[in-house]
């Protein structure tokens, strides 16, 4: 249970770290290949490009669950105004991120009904872009915990 619960809270910040350590050490290798041996990698340019590209879908589940993303001040307002401000463009959000995702798969679906791959490693491109629809996933269930948690009033030292 508990290692249930550590993944719940470090899921994507564990995959944004092991992006970055591929896009560092790829382009570390890189850089070493193209300098010293004058012969640089011709795919690795590419992974890094995904990865960077996929790091942003998987920031945005990190950043509402750390709480992190833009908000506007409302510290001037009452109290319960606020909560319904922000529960309302949470549901703003998750209908936004279900719309993105119906979008997505019907890119996924093109994208594998003309076995498109990508120039370098001959990866289906339908396998990247179901990766995004994963972090556009993540984001609504992220907001999704986030609403029931504000509608509870339950806080993180509530789930301990």
């Amino acid at each position: 249970m508990k290692q249930i619960k550590w993944l719940e809270k470090n899921f994507e910040l564990m995959i944004l770290a092991i992006m970055l350590v591929v896009m560092s050490c790829l382009s570390f290798a890189n850089v070493i290949m193209r300098y010293c041996f004058h012969n640089a990698l011709s795919w690795s340019d590419e992974v890094c490009c995904y990865c960077l590209a996929l790091s942003a879908f998987f920031s945005l589940p990190c950043a509402v669950r750390l709480g992190v993303s833009i908000k506007v001040d409302t510290s001037m307002i009452s109290k319960s105004v606020p909560r319904v401000l922000g529960l309302i463009c949470d549901v703003v959000m998750v209908v936004f991120l279900c719309w993105l995702l119906k979008g997505t798969a019907e890119i996924i679906t093109n994208a594998a009904a003309v076995n498109q791959a990508s120039p370098a490693l001959g990866i289906p491109i339908a396998n990247v872009y179901s990766a995004m629809a994963f972090g556009i996933f993540l984001g609504i269930l992220r907001y999704i915990q986030l609403i029931y948690k504000v509608v509870t009033k339950k806080t993180e030292k509530e789930d301990k």
